[in-house]
């Protein structure tokens, strides 16, 4: 989800019934709790394959998350007037544990265990951007700013909305899922892995992804048609020697950990041979490959660099 939306949220949680008893400051604890996981977006700074790592990582982790909150409750408290510690907490973790859930209905996964686990969750249940959450609690906080003495009625009917939205999302999901399930039976597909994932307008609008041994199969879902559309296939035997070769380094290997549906491709241009990996699940429109690792070898064969969305990965060129 997100981080203006994030935010949002935390304010509006903060009216159900926090800033009527605590004040001003209650909002203020909810907004930088709401928002404070994302500061883990500065890793960027350490370069693409840091931040493809360590993204949605430590702050993220519902282990970490109690430590973080008294932290920033500590900090709190020293400035400022309101000199209840536990309060300040609870509201700061309610803010972040927030943040972990919003981020993890979506589809780009969360290290909900870190550091005991770097295993990612995703629940895909709705879009990173989704104005179906995000209208309804803006439109709440401004019926919260006008009638302040139904602040908590409306906040507590906006969370009920979306709780019973991501109800339907999950029925969605679970829908789709099932339809492109049937679509791999009738096809007589060896499926190794299958899964749907939400698309912009979502939940009316899927992807669903099916690997067999032999290729990558991409097609559109929609709960207003029964069938599976503009089905792509991109088969496997592709697979040549560089990209035998990419796949032996650690930066291909964290790529692997990250994505659900590692796609490989092989181009030589101007005597220069380029492997690319990309993850079919954020492959939304044709010809966009989001989140795609370069790995670039010289006509003799030795590595010539590694390149993220573009940034080059320092020390490999």
């Amino acid at each position: 989800m997100d981080t203006v939306t994030h935010g949002l949220i935390g304010v509006l949680a903060s009216k159900s019934g926090f800033s009527q008893r605590v004040g001003k400051i209650a909002t203020i604890a909810f907004i930088i709790g709401a928002v404070f996981p994302d500061i883990d977006i500065v890793v960027s700074i350490f370069g693409p394959e840091f931040s493809l790592r360590h993204h949605r990582g430590i702050t993220h982790s519902i282990i970490a998350a109690p430590f973080f909150a008294i932290l920033i409750g500590a900090l709190i408290y020293r400035f400022s007037s309101f000199k209840n510690l536990r309060v300040l907490a609870l509201m700061v973790a309610i803010g972040i544990y927030s943040h972990i859930f919003f981020d993890l209905i979506t589809s780009y996964g969360t290290v909900i265990f870190d550091p005991l686990s770097m295993k990612r969750y995703s629940w895909n249940l709705v879009f990173i951007l989704d104005p179906f959450i995000t209208l309804p609690v803006l439109a709440g906080l401004i019926l919260c700013w006008r009638r302040k003495e139904r602040a908590v009625k409306v906040s507590l009917v906006v969370f009920v909305f979306i709780s019973l939205y991501l109800i339907f999302c999950f029925y969605t999901r679970q829908l789709n899922l099932e339809r492109i399930n049937d679509f791999a039976k009738e096809k007589s597909m060896d499926v190794t892995k299958s899964s749907v994932y939400p698309r912009p307008l979502a939940p009316f609008f899927w992807l669903g992804v099916i690997e067999t041994k032999e290729a990558f199969y991409s097609g559109n879902l929609s709960i207003f048609e029964s069938g599976v559309n503009d089905i792509e296939e991109i088969p496997k035997s592709d697979e040549n020697s560089f990209i035998k070769l990419a796949s032996k380094l650690d930066e291909v290997q964290l790529y692997r950990w990250f994505a659900e549906f590692p796609v490989s491709f092989y181009q030589n241009e101007n005597g220069k041979h380029i492997v690319g990996f990309y993850d079919l699940r954020f492959r939304m429109l044709p010809n966009r490959f989001p989140f795609l690792l370069k790995v670039v070898f010289n006509k003799d064969g030795s590595l010539s660099g590694i390149s993220l969305n573009g940034r080059s990965i320092e020390g490999k060129f």
